[in-house]
């Protein structure tokens, strides 16, 4: 049984079980994400070119204080599985459609991309001068087993 990427530390995309949907008829190819991440030594970055799990959380946590090595609760692994194409560091209000192009319904726009992260970090609504990294990436065939 699959089970890549179950710890906070592990290269990957966690994506809300809301989303679900349009991960898997591969209609979502961006995500933003608060803060540049654009820095391979950040914790969160994704390095181009890398195949790399999409999974779906089934319990979000929130903590100032997460451990690099808590695992997630996280749904079984679909074999989901994903590479950066591209990135995007901006600030919110910097933001254009076509930047958002591919990302989720509830972050088509800056405006809502305030409200999006507010929601998933269970945080104040960010300042129009918050950076964020939009992940664009293509789908790469489904994993069956561990490899």
């Amino acid at each position: 049984m699959l089970n890549r990427a179950s710890l906070y530390s592990d290269r990957s995309l966690w994506i809300r079980q809301g989303y679900m949907e349009i991960v898997r008829n591969q209609s979502l190819t961006a995500v933003v994400r608060i803060m540049d991440r654009s820095n391979p030594e950040h914790k969160n970055h994704i390095p181009l070119g890398r195949s790399l799990p999409i999974r779906f959380i089934d319990k979000p946590w929130v903590s100032a204080s997460v451990g690099s090595d808590r695992c997630g609760d996280l749904y079984p692994d679909e074999g989901i599985t994903f590479e950066r194409t591209g990135v995007i560091v901006k600030e919110i209000k910097d933001l254009t459609v076509d930047d958002l192009r591919g990302t989720a319904p509830d972050t088509a726009t800056a405006e809502l991309v305030r409200y999006h992260l507010a929601s998933i970090n269970n945080s104040p609504l960010p300042s129009w001068d918050t950076v964020v990294t939009i992940w664009r990436f293509k789908y790469l065939p489904n994993v069956t087993d561990t490899e």
